[in-house]
């Protein structure tokens, strides 16, 4: 019930600014904070959205119900156009916004992604996820990240996993995984350090 309540009060906001429809046909991708995962670095809510006909101009994107960014849709993505031939905005359709998850507080968060087209209609796509941070916001001194002293590093269901490296005096896992989008590997989860298993959760997982 809280997760319709609070999508409820979404778009209501959302509604009140834009007075259209929804549009299922409106494609919405979350691709990054993925469903469950847990940041704590500098990294970006990004995805890809498209209409089979109209075209998609903008995003707003909602983090736990409060309206953060309006970000123009338009990045490059030869990946969606390979997977959506037939639809002439494809290529155009990618969408990202930097953040620091660092600034957030510890714990659980839902973004939200609203796709508008040229005339107003909508559809959306939602994710929740946590937020394990650092001590400080911004590491500017390299000496506060130990790398010598890694404890296993190893590969976990597609992940390769660095576990106990130190950053500011604490010991962390750090998650790897490779991210289409980017065509590039990137931290997908840093977590306070433990021996990862094949029964391991998470915190998110807990709830």
């Amino acid at each position: 019930m809280r997760i319709l309540c609070t999508l409820s009060l979404v778009l209501l906001c959302a509604l009140t600014a834009h007075a259209q429809v929804r549009d299922t046909d409106i494609r919405v991708t979350i691709e990054t904070p993925t469903q469950d995962s847990t940041n704590a670095n500098i990294s970006g809510i990004r995805g890809w959205t498209l209409h089979p006909t109209e075209r998609v101009s903008f995003v707003e994107i909602y983090v736990d119900d409060i309206f953060t960014f309006e970000v123009p849709v338009g990045g490059q993505r030869v990946d969606v156009k390979n997977a959506f031939p037939n639809v002439p905005d494809a290529k155009y359709s990618g969408f990202g916004q930097t953040v620091n998850f660092k600034n957030w507080t510890d714990g659980r968060h839902r973004v939200v992604v609203m796709a508008y087209t040229e005339d107003g209609d909508y559809n959306w796509a939602e994710r929740e996820f946590c937020v394990n941070g650092f001590v400080t916001e911004f590491i500017r001194d390299p000496d506060e990240v130990e790398l010598t002293d890694v404890r296993r590093i190893h590969v976990w269901k597609d992940r390769l996993i660095l576990e106990g490296i130190r950053v500011e005096g604490r010991d962390w896992n750090v998650e790897m995984t490779w991210d289409t989008a980017t065509q590039s590997f990137e931290i997908s989860q840093t977590t306070p350090y433990t021996m990862v298993n094949k029964n391991t959760t998470y915190g998110c997982n807990e709830d």
